[in-house]
């Protein structure tokens, strides 16, 4: 465990920031220690530094700063199975007391008992090393930094923000204050579905606003020393084209929430996110008059999961956040940015930075060119929910009939998302690690003894399912759902996201030169979209409807037109707009996007710009 000093950046009083050794924690049964990476600068760790707290959480002794925090696992608790030494993990910074009657009902984040950093009574998590519960311990997956793994801590609470707000698909929503809190909001009111955004803070903040901007805001307003709560609003409804139906306050001042409150429309919610005054004075007849509901939201609850998956799976990119980067002696400076509002999010970084990041880089390029290390066949292998591993797998040896492939791409299909996200659908549960993917295409490395039609070197795509070739289903054509045969990716299947990949050779379609080896791991999903097309028995001068403009749904389009259909409409989700534009490209009669209360009666009188009921 290196370095063997533990330090922490602990505060004493209103402005009295000390650097102060602290013993090294053992961890208890449940507990694991950690090698803090990085730690991000909060509100309230500001509010303990400059005012010696805020609202009861009022400094009582002296207390260690931060819980925007990351690290490496360094000890393991005698109880701790799901952890071990070296595993890079978020640090969810709360847990309740987990036996009062908050916490029974899942509200562990207002336990009164409970141990949440920085607190009054609980030390925060800006030292060297700190032990946490390991529940509140996320691994981070290899693609993921250590600097993403603290902007969890920020973005769970906004998540949690925006489910009190309850933020729908097409929701026009309100945020007030640019700082990391509020950026964060936005990114999770537009993960939610708002389709028309606005983002209020100071002039002198424009920094704040611009990268708003950045990260596709509808528009941004820059609040003048002059302006009234009228003109506000004025500018707000030109941007949402009206009032707005969510409102997330993140700065807790009076004139926030009073604008919050007039520029809701009636029946709206607001959530109250931001620590600010302590009493306002507020237009609450206008508010109970018209309906309004204001909520409040404190910390998160139980959303570590939802953030954690977003940024994994790309879906939202909270990097941008970042504007500073200190080390920890320099903690004092790295507060006064904070404090001042020049930057953004700024972290603090215990280790060198990039120490603990994994390396990106999955497969050696080979000097003849070739995408697989001649003596090495690394799979992506699925464990159980959300734990995918990349590991080396003996290089296979072809059976009489077989051929060894190696693999040039492979496509992601929803049944890998399943076995990655839910360990598993329906009946194919997983029983044992198994390696995803099944959309591949690649080229023959080695040839079973009795296989006359390939030889090494051919460009093949690879048909990843084959019958036992003797049951009664495989006698009359439906080996597809044959229970004995070879099909991947199954439970008892291996797929073919590896750099060696073994396969019936009858399953080993040549490819013409002028195809491409993407064509090839497409064939897959277009096979399934032809067999569905022919299933549906689509015959020229049909009308086709598809539901789902996902990648099948998507193929089965083209299938469809292939087919003989002469109209056809798609129709997805309002939030899946770019899957629809695709569906245009590829020559669709017409798409309908899903609104959040279109009825199926108002789904069925959205016709296409040509009558589909004519005559």
């Amino acid at each position: 465990m290196a370095p063997k000093q533990n330090y922490a950046a602990v505060v004493h009083g209103p402005n009295d920031l000390r650097l102060e050794e602290r013993p090294i924690p053992e961890p208890a049964f449940n507990e694991v220690v950690l090698e803090i990476d990085c730690c991000g600068i909060c509100g309230t760790d500001i509010h303990f530094l400059k005012e010696g707290g805020f609202g009861t959480q009022m400094l009582i002794k002296p207390i260690v700063l931060g819980h925007e925090s990351s690290g490496v696992v360094r000890k393991v608790g005698s109880s701790v199975t799901h952890l071990k030494v070296g595993d890079r993990v978020a640090i969810e910074p709360a847990a309740g007391c987990r036996t009062c009657d908050l916490c029974k009902v899942g509200k562990y984040n207002v336990c009164l008992d409970g141990r949440h950093c920085t607190t009054q009574k609980t030390d925060g998590n800006c030292s060297n090393f700190f032990a946490q519960y390991a529940d509140c311990c996320y691994k981070l997956p290899d693609h993921m930094t250590m600097e993403e793994g603290a902007l969890l801590e920020p973005l769970a609470v906004a998540v949690y923000a925006t489910r009190r707000a309850d933020i729908r698909l097409g929701n026009k929503v309100i945020i007030f204050g640019a700082g990391p809190i509020g950026i964060m909001c936005l990114i999770a009111a537009k993960a939610m579905g708002a389709t028309r955004t606005v983002i209020l803070d100071l002039e002198r903040v424009k920094h704040r606003l611009d990268l708003a901007k950045k990260l596709g805001v509808t528009g941004a307003i820059a609040i003048k020393k002059d302006e009234t709560e009228d003109d506000l609003i004025r500018k707000i409804d030109e941007v949402l084209g009206g009032p707005a139906d969510r409102v997330l306050e993140c700065t807790g001042s009076q004139p926030g929430i009073r604008t919050a409150i007039k520029a809701t429309r009636n029946a709206g919610r607001i959530c109250l996110v931001g620590l600010g005054n302590d009493d306002v004075q507020l237009p609450m007849v206008d508010a109970i008059s018209r309906e309004i509901e204001i909520t409040t939201a404190m910390r998160f609850n139980h959303d570590f999961p939802a953030a954690l998956e977003i940024v994994a799976s790309g879906y939202v990119d909270v990097k941008p956040l970042v504007s500073h980067h200190f080390d920890l002696k320099h903690v004092k400076e790295a507060f006064r940015v904070a404090s001042q509002g020049d930057g953004n999010k700024v972290l603090i970084h215990l280790v060198p930075r990039d120490t603990n990041n994994k390396k990106n880089q999955l497969v050696a390029i080979n000097r003849d060119g070739s995408m697989a290390p001649k003596n090495e066949n690394l799979a992506a292998l699925v464990y159980g929910p959300n734990d995918l591993r990349l590991e080396p797998r003996p290089i296979p040896e072809p059976a009489f009939n077989e051929v060894v492939v190696e693999v040039d791409s492979c496509g992601i299909c929803g049944t890998d998302i399943h076995f990655l996200k839910d360990g598993g659908f329906g009946a194919q549960r997983l029983i044992k690690p198994i390696v995803l993917g099944h959309e591949s295409a690649g080229v023959v490395r080695k040839v079973g003894s009795q296989v006359t039609h390939l030889k090494i070197g051919d460009r093949v795509a690879i048909e990843p399912a084959a019958g036992c070739r003797t049951c009664d289903l495989c006698k009359v054509g439906k080996y597809n759902i044959c229970l004995d045969g070879k099909h991947c990716t199954t439970q008892k299947h291996d797929g073919n996201c590896s750099n060696y990949y073994a396969q019936y050779a009858d399953c080993c379609f040549k490819m013409p030169d002028h195809m491409t080896m993407e064509e090839g791991a497409l064939l897959e999903p277009l096979a399934v979209g032809v067999y569905a097309g022919r299933r549906a028995d689509i015959r020229l001068g049909n009308k086709v409807i598809i539901f789902g403009a996902g990648p099948i749904g998507l193929v089965c389009l083209i299938a469809a037109k292939a087919m003989g259909a002469t109209r056809t409409v798609i129709l997805d989700l309002e939030h899946a707009k770019h899957r629809l534009e695709v569906a245009k490209k590829l020559g669709v009669t017409d798409v309908i996007a899903i609104g959040k209360n279109d009825s199926e009666d108002d789904l069925v009188r959205k016709d296409p710009p040509n009558p589909w009921r004519s005559g």
